[in-house]
Formats: structure tokens, C-alpha cells, sequence
């Protein structure tokens, strides 16, 4: 029997059906400086996309990622401005018609707001975010937090696996600075953001939380540098409420205590 999808549905019926899915799918919510848009786009690691908008004048927004994507590259090791990925990254900037300060992208759009502006966008993040797949590692030499995990590693004598994916309950993989190895795996990330840490902490609370699902007895840490850092008090509390260990990269008391549970 040859069956065609007019069959099924009339085209009227197929409008219907897409107007009903984007309004289930598309949430806003009111921010101290605007509106957050989520769309049913994905990031590569799963995450949707969101776009912030806020108004610069009175005919004119700002749709920000708040620096959501180039943070999440940035946060697996990857070098911005390695030779290729820089190149990469700022074609796809000029090709969006974007603006990149520091890890923030954006783009200035005319009132009234078009959804194709909103859309383009979220696409151009997407096709940013999809650089991942480069993994042009930056190097760790100039980070203070990953000298100072890696100092108190060699004084103890431990030998951690580096840049490890590691099983979650519901999410596949996630890739962790570094894991020990012990009666009690331990797990420690460098923040290597700088700005918009609270959605960032809030996002690796859902990860510390998945990953001790599939595994009961792992520790988790996470080490960070306050004097390059925007952390604010949420952000703290966040990290200090969901890892075993969450410290400056000043303070190697901590990891030693964490090391000891840990059973090395």
C-alpha cells in the first residue's frame, strides 16, 4: 500500500501540531536583567539551549548566552585560541553576525523582536558548541588551582587519571579534570570559569549528583581561584553543600583531608 504523510495528516493539522510542540517546548522566565528564553535546541553534552534577552535602548535587545557556550568549551580543557579553533570559532562569530566579549557571546537585534533572530542565534551557539569536537587541549601551566591539585598530588604520591569520562545514572558520560583511583574514587574539577558561576555551579551540582548515583561511593571536589573568579554567596554555598571537598587554590589542608577519606 503506498502511503503518503497526506494521508495521515492535512497540512493544517501538521501547522497545529509544530505551533503545539513550540509552545510546550519554548519557556521564559523573567531575570534580573530580562528574559531567559529555553528552546528545544540541544548543546553537544545535552544541555538545551537558553537565550537571555535583555533591552539596551528603547528599540533595541541584547540576545546573550550569557557565557554558557564558550564556558562549557572552555570548562573540558579545550584552548580558544589554539591555531585552528580560534580560526574556526571566529568565522562562525562573523558569520552570525556576533559579538564575543570575554566568554560572553551576543548579538543586538532591532525592536520589534523577530522568532528568526531568536532562532539564528540559539543555531549559532549550537554550531559554536559543536567545536567541542576539536578538543585542542590548553595547557594547565599558568592555572594556580590545577598547580596547586597537582602539587598535593605529587606530595602524597598520587598518581591521578587525567581528563577521565566518567558513567553517570543519566547522563553517559561526564569528563572530570582529574580521578583518583582508591577505596574511594575521588574526583576533583578546576573551575576554570570565570563569570556566570552560579549557573555553572548549579550545572555541576547536577552532575556531581548524577554521578554518585551510579556510583555511591565516589567523593567529588572541586578547586577554584577567587581572584579571577565572579563567585558570588549562592555559588559558594552551592559547592560547598554538593562536593566533599570545594576550596581555594590556597588552601591544600582540604585536599589532604579528602585524599585521607579517600583512602591514599
Amino acid at each position: 500500500m503506498n502511503t503518503t504523510i497526506d494521508t495521515i495528516l492535512s497540512p493544517a493539522e501538521c501547522v497545529t501540531m509544530m505551533e503545539a510542540f513550540w509552545r510546550e517546548q519554548v519557556q521564559a522566565a523573567p531575570t534580573r536583567d530580562g528574559i531567559a528564553l529555553t528552546l528545544p535546541l540541544m548543546y553537544p553534552d545535552g544541555w538545551q539551549v537558553t537565550v537571555h534577552l535583555s533591552q539596551l535602548i528603547p528599540n533595541s535587545l541584547r540576545l546573550s548566552d550569557h557565557g554558557k557556550t564558550l564556558g562549557a568549551l572552555i570548562e573540558t580543557g579545550m584552548s580558544l585560541d589554539a591555531k585552528y579553533t580560534a580560526a574556526l570559532l571566529a568565522e562562525r562569530v562573523q558569520a552570525f553576525e556576533l559579538h564575543s566579549d570575554g566568554d560572553i557571546l551576543s548579538k543586538d537585534v532591532r525592536l520589534p523582536l523577530q522568532g528568526v533572530d531568536v532562532q539564528l542565534f540559539a543555531e549559532a551557539l549550537v554550531s559554536i558548541a559543536h567545536l567541542v569536537y576539536r578538543h585542542e587541549p590548553a595547557s594547565s601551566l599558568d592555572n594556580p588551582a590545577d598547580k596547586a591539585v597537582r602539587r598535593v598530588f605529587e606530595t602524597r604520591k598520587v598518581q591521578p587519571r587525567r581528563n577521565v569520562e566518567m558513567e553517570g545514572h543519566l547522563v553517559r558520560t561526564t569528563r572530570v579534570d582529574y580521578l583518583v583511583e582508591a577505596r574511594r574514587p575521588l574526583a576533583i574539577q578546576i573551575v576554570n570559569r570565570r563569570e556566570n558561576l552560579l549557573d555553572y555551579m548549579e550545572r555541576w551540582a547536577f552532575r556531581w549528583s548524577d554521578l554518585r548515583q551510579h556510583n555511591n561511593r565516589l567523593l567529588t571536589g572541586m578547586v577554584y581561584n577567587p581572584e579571577n573568579q565572579d563567585w558570588d554567596a549562592t555559588a559558594l554555598h552551592i559547592g560547598n553543600e554538593v562536593c566533599d571537598v570545594f576550596c581555594r587554590y590556597d588552601e591544600a589542608d582540604p585536599l589532604y583531608r579528602v585524599l585521607d577519606k579517600a583512602g591514599v
